[in-house]
């Protein structure tokens, strides 16, 4: 029996695994981008909530639906998850309920509560994680926004984590802001974790065994694993090269910790390629990216994803996903910008990959960037206009 079992985990070294992480792509439409190993969000979203028994938790940005749009299928599989009798629950931001406020409509029926929270008065920033979590035992993290744009007309990034360990993590940060949104008086209790990146977890991604945990924003807000001590740590620990893809990147507040992380690893010989987005250009926004420019072993480009052919569409067509790779076996995907208010002052998420196949998703989704006829070389000494949003 003995032999047979050894056998078996031999062939199947992947049945041991409880856990299973799923890679989920936005593919704005009319572009090359798309890998061959990721899912799209629509599809993965809707089977989620559809296999939802008891609870769902939500805890977004901002809502924005449209006619004809994917979001209008999401918003109908929460109705009709709560007419089945699933209790779910909502967080918006405040901030941003200037938007949301013209959906919160849809959401107001039995098994449905909202609650809005003003993260102001917690850390000085706002609620920009995103994720929820299906009966407690499974969740989902990623740059999309609860927005149909995400879906279909901006780049993101995300996972499906069918890990109980994931979704009580989230549950416990979910908790702590569903208090605060009701008592809003900027409730500052530290959230405890058991998760940590101390003591990875391991899964199943892209069928091989890898190890993995989450990482929390703010700094300082609890007993977790922070985002930015986590990125330094990959940057740092790195030995040969470092991509990374993220929307925006500043150095203000003197915040200059990344930076000098970057220009340390391009001095001991890490080849460093950089994405950002052409919203970070414009109005002297890109000042920070100027300083890592022409550094030895540091590349940097910027993605301007062309209009539609159907025309403008506001607040679109952009790179948002956010997420680092480390010498092809040290994957961080997250929900947070690369600035000060992000890492310190607001609530963010981010899982953590460890092992072949992480490097091997992330150089995937970069090198199709990378080449994509979108980006261009930046140039330090061009003035750059900001691009037109709304």
């Amino acid at each position: 029996m003995k032999k047979i079992i050894l056998l078996l985990s031999l062939f199947f070294p992947f049945c041991a695994f409880a856990d299973e992480i799923l890679p989920i792509e936005s593919v704005p439409l009319e572009t090359v981008y798309g890998s061959s190993f990721t899912l799209r969000p629509i599809d993965v979203w809707v089977d989620m909530i559809n296999s939802a028994k008891e609870s769902i938790d939500i805890e977004q940005f901002y809502l924005e639906s449209k006619e004809g749009e994917g979001m209008q299928e999401v918003l109908k599989a929460i109705e009709s998850a709560a007419e089945r009798g699933v209790k779910i629950r909502v967080i918006f931001e405040k901030v941003m309920m200037n938007v949301s406020s013209k959906y919160l409509p849809l959401l107001n029926q039995k098994n449905i509560e909202v609650r809005i929270i003003e993260f102001r008065k917690i850390a000085g920033g706002v609620q920009h994680a995103k994720f929820f979590i299906v009966d407690r035992t499974e969740a989902y993290v990623g740059s999309q926004n609860f927005d149909w744009r995400s879906l279909t007309h901006i780049h993101e990034l995300g996972l499906r984590l069918k890990s109980k360990k994931a979704a009580l993590a989230l549950s416990k940060i979910f908790e702590s802001d569903w208090t605060a949104a009701l008592e809003n008086n900027g409730h500052k209790k530290r959230i405890k974790l058991d998760l940590s990146c101390k003591k990875p977890e391991k899964a199943s991604f892209l069928n091989e065994e890898v190890k993995w945990c989450m990482a929390f924003s703010p700094d300082k807000g609890g007993k977790y694993t922070s985002e930015i001590d986590e990125i330094l740590k990959i940057i740092n620990s790195s030995k040969e090269s470092i991509v990374a893809q993220v929307m925006t990147y500043s150095s203000k507040r003197k915040f200059d910790i990344l930076e000098k992380a970057f220009i340390s690893a391009a001095k001991r010989g890490v080849k460093v390629r950089l994405i950002f987005s052409d919203w970070a250009l414009g109005y002297g926004k890109e000042a920070a990216i100027k300083k890592l420019s022409g550094i030895e072993n540091i590349e940097i480009k910027i993605s301007s994803i062309p209009e539609f052919s159907g025309g403008f569409i506001p607040f679109s067509r952009v790179e948002h996903l956010k997420y680092i790779c480390s010498d092809r076996r040290i994957l961080m995907i997250s929900t947070s910008n690369w600035g000060y208010e992000y890492f310190y002052q607001t609530r963010g998420a981010a899982v953590v990959i460890e092992g072949l196949a992480a490097g091997k998703l992330g150089h995937d989704i970069f090198e199709r960037s990378w080449n994509s006829p979108y980006v261009f070389p930046f140039d330090p000494q061009k003035k750059y206009e900001a691009r037109k949003k709304s």
